[in-house]
């Protein structure tokens, strides 16, 4: 058996892009999907997409009207959720990704 984060992996993002058409709204309603692409794309230009990786999901629960759900999982630490998270947070979001 491997460990699922093998030896590459330093750091792995989820980012809710989950998506509903019965009328309730979801992270994509509120850039989910914005937020993803716009992070996996700062990881392909720094370079660190082999280390970092980011995965969109569905629903991880924290439906709100505000923004979406990131979960950062760091290899050795805690999870970290983040709810609500805007394009506004990009900066604050990105540092803890790539932080040592």
């Amino acid at each position: 058996m491997k460990p699922v984060f093998g030896d590459r992996c330093k750091v792995h993002v989820c980012v809710c892009t989950n998506e509903r058409t019965d009328g309730r709204t979801a992270c994509k309603d509120f850039g989910g999907q914005e937020f993803f692409k716009k992070l996996k794309e700062k990881l392909k230009t720094s370079g660190k997409i082999s280390t970092h990786w980011v995965t969109r999901t569905g629903c991880l629960g924290f439906c709100n009207s505000v923004g979406t759900t990131v979960v950062i999982h760091r290899r050795g630490e805690p999870s970290q959720w983040l709810n609500e998270v805007t394009d506004a947070d990009f900066d604050s979001v990105w540092q803890e990704i790539v932080r040592e």
